[in-house]
Order: structure tokens, then sequence, then C-alpha cells
């Protein structure tokens, strides 16, 4: 069975990820993704994620500080309570300027917002921990979630921090042609191992390897739901995982 990542490398995989979110999220995609915030608030998928990220950042029992991974247009900057601090950072310089004029900007309750531009990966926080984490639609979508991703958002965390992210749902995107050629691929030849391998291409992920990959993390209490959109606004399913640092 092959694997779900076809890269020869994960720094080639996290590249080639990046370079094509850069290159997607132009100055009139982002303004475009903007304007659609104010429909998708009408949208269930939407209230699904408002309905959580309320709860979470609820659930402290004080003012927290908080990171959003892959902020975008800031569309979730409103749905979060109790919050003290937030950090957004984003890889494209245009989102971010989205995010100065977040959907429901008059609902946003934060006394400090810091945009940064750049990539999780290579930005210096230098010593700088949160009380929750969160990202949506990016980790298993536009960038790989891989264990040491995993890890380097542990120890982003404060002790007892939260992490909710999600990551796309790879087994429900495979149609029946997909799941007979995985099943043939050990013993294609080479040439169309190739082909597949070129074909099969991203970041998403199965229950099966998101499951292995955070029970190989450092954390220890986290919960993996599925979420099945089919609202109109996006079709699809969505693994969320939501994770504690403990101890």
């Amino acid at each position: 069975m092959p694997a779900v990542f076809y890269f020869s490398s994960m720094s080639e995989q996290l590249q080639s990820s990046e370079e094509r979110t850069v290159k997607l999220y132009d100055e009139a995609y982002s303004a475009n993704y903007r304007a659609y915030d104010e429909e998708f608030i009408n949208a269930p998928t939407y209230k699904h994620y408002r309905q959580k990220l309320e709860a979470l950042t609820s659930s402290f029992h004080k003012p927290i500080t908080v990171l959003d991974l892959g902020c975008g247009s800031g569309r979730y900057f409103h749905t979060l309570k109790n919050t003290a601090s937030l950090t957004g950072i984003d890889i494209s310089e245009h989102m971010l300027e989205m995010a100065k004029n977040p959907v429901k900007g008059k609902e946003v309750n934060i006394p400090s917002i810091k945009l940064i531009a750049g990539s999780v990966y290579d930005h210096d926080f230098n010593g700088e921990q949160f009380d929750f984490i969160y990202s949506i639609g990016v980790l298993g979508e536009h960038a790989p979630f891989t264990l040491e991703m995993c890890n380097l958002l542990y120890s982003l965390l404060n002790k007892d921090g939260v992490l909710f992210t999600t990551i796309v749902n790879l087994d429900i995107r495979k149609n029946t042609k997909r799941k007979l050629a995985e099943m043939a691929y050990p013993i294609l030849p080479s040439n169309l191992k190739r082909v597949f391998d070129e074909r099969w291409k991203s970041n998403y992920m199965t229950q099966k390897q998101l499951q292995a990959l955070m029970a190989t993390s450092k954390f220890t209490d986290y919960s993996i739901d599925n979420h099945v959109s089919d609202d109109g606004v996006w079709k699809g399913g969505h693994y969320e995982v939501t994770a504690r640092k403990s101890g």
C-alpha cells in the first residue's frame, strides 16, 4: 500500500506546499476570499467551527493567549472568547492585509492582536508559548501535518494548553478507482508507480495515518473526530484533532 505523501523528502513537500499557497493567495484571490467571508458566515460549516472555537476558548478559567496558525483573512477572530492576546501567522501577506479588517470585526473583543507574515516552521517565537493554538483548513491541506509539526505545536503550548486543528479526510475522498489502484500498487511496474505517485501527491491524511502520527507525538491526551460537510459551500470531510499539553 503506498503512503499518502509522494515526495522525495519532507522538506520538498513543505517547500512545494508553501510555494503553491503563496502563488494561490495573491492580491486578487485574497480580496475575493475576504469578500466571501460575508457569505460563509451563513453556512453550517462556519457555524460548526464557531461553536467549536467558542466552547474551547471559553473553557479556560483565565484570559488566554491564542495562536491562529494560517489565520488568513481572520475569518474566526470574532469567535474567540476570553482572549487577552491573539497572534495570527500566515504565509500570505495579502491575506494578512485582509485580516486587518476581518468579518464581524465589531465582535472581535481582543485587546492585543499581532499579525505575522511567514511560516510557523521558520518563525522565531523567542520562547513565547500560548494557551490555545488553532488551525482550520490549513494543516493537512495547504501544509503537511507531520510529526515534526505536531511536536512543534506541542512546544508552543503552555502547560495545560490546547491544540485544535483540522486535517482533510483522505479516506472520504477516495473513489473506487483510487482504492483499486492502491490495492494493485505493490505489484505495478515502476513506470506506473511513478504516474500514481505524481497523481496522488497530497497533504491529506487517512485516519489510520493520523492516528499513528498522534500516537507517536508528544501529546498523550488527544481525540480525533470526523466532521463531514455537504452544505454546498465545501463538500468533503475533515478530521478534527483536539489535544491538550498535560504534565
